[in-house]
């Protein structure tokens, strides 16, 4: 039996960052159920809304913690962080008229004073948890003024936001692998998810359905881990699922029946940009690939099949292949680090 009914959390949690989390955890421990209020205005840079899904993306499976989208007036409420006495029983007032279940609240729960004033004011209970923020060392203001610094300290839900899932596909030989390697060596905010085809697989025209298979369930469930909670703003996969689909058509002839009876419930991993390496660079034969002819077939190949899902692919013809993707993850960070800039 927990010491308390219902307990309430109030903030905005721009961004929702993981001491936010660990402040509805806790609160779970101490309450029956807990109801998070984000509070929010049209003036701001991310919707309440957005947020509001993020706390319920976090917590989807806990039907005790409950999430309430709450909309107010800036000219009538102070939003600033800094607690005081006056803006704290304004903010009281506002909850009281706003959540039809403010009865049953019988604590009040957050990182900062202001929550002992509002418990005051309304006669229930309240706990400070981790003022100081020894438990969790990160704020929302650490976060917004360097959001690739402290990226880790972002909820799942909040990075899947912001994540940017780069593919780099086309056929054998065309300097994918290379190039996703020295891009994450390179860069601490770039992530490389290998080609899990040249870990299990000798000669490309020898591979069987059964690798194959295998290939596709290992890349699937990798990218579906990865898509859930990145690790780096920047995700650049070694080619993906559907390139493992076109080699299942192209080596054995297989159907799209036979095709959607691999994947089963599986759903294609679909990225945000897709670059193709086309094969007019020079051909490395280490033993193991297509000759160049068989090569240029399976680029045109791979070109139908992901026109087949409805993908549109950026050709890269250049030899400086790098330069092309650096340009281009380069702008997708400058603009990262803009993205709690105030709105004009």
């Amino acid at each position: 039996m927990k010491k308390y009914n219902k307990a309430l959390v109030i903030g905005k949690f721009m961004p929702l960052h993981k001491g936010h989390l660990a402040l509805i955890d806790f609160a779970a421990t101490q309450a029956e159920t807990v109801s998070v209020c984000v509070t929010g205005h049209d003036g701001e840079v991310i919707s309440s809304a957005e947020r509001a899904w993020w706390v319920i993306e976090s917590y989807i499976q806990n039907s005790s913690i409950n999430v309430r989208n709450l909309s107010y007036d800036p000219g009538k409420l102070n939003e600033s962080s800094v607690s005081d006495l006056k803006s704290s029983e304004e903010w009281a007032e506002f909850l009281k008229a706003e959540l039809e279940d403010f009865s049953e609240i019988d604590v009040i729960i957050g990182s900062e004073m202001y929550v002992k004033y509002m418990a005051d004011y309304l006669g229930i209970g309240y706990i400070i948890y981790d003022e100081n923020r020894e438990k969790m060392p990160i704020s929302a203001t650490d976060i917004k003024s360097n959001i690739i610094r402290y990226w880790d300290y972002l909820s799942p839900a909040a990075k899947r936001s912001y994540v940017h899932h780069i593919c780099i596909c086309g056929s054998e030989s065309t300097g994918k692998s290379t190039v996703c390697k020295c891009l994450e060596e390179e860069y601490g905010f770039v992530t490389m998810i290998p080609e899990i085809g040249r870990c299990l697989v000798g000669k490309s025209e020898l591979c069987e359905v059964r690798t194959l298979k295998k290939i596709f369930t290992i890349h699937n469930d990798l990218l579906l881990a990865v898509k859930n909670d990145p690790p780096t703003p920047i995700i650049l996969w070694d080619t993906d699922n559907i390139t493992t689909l076109s080699y299942l058509a192209f080596l054995h002839s297989f159907n799209k029946d036979v095709i959607d009876e691999l994947m089963g419930e599986r759903q294609v991993m679909i990225a945000d940009k897709y670059f193709f390496f086309e094969p007019n660079i020079a051909f490395h034969d280490d033993g193991t690939r297509f000759d160049p002819t068989e090569a240029r077939l399976l680029s045109a190949h791979h070109k139908y099949m992901y026109s087949h899902y409805g993908i549109s692919l950026e050709e890269v013809t250049t030899e400086d292949r790098r330069e092309v993707l650096r340009k281009y993850i380069l702008q997708k960070i400058e603009n990262l680090k803009h993205v709690f800039d105030t709105k004009k």
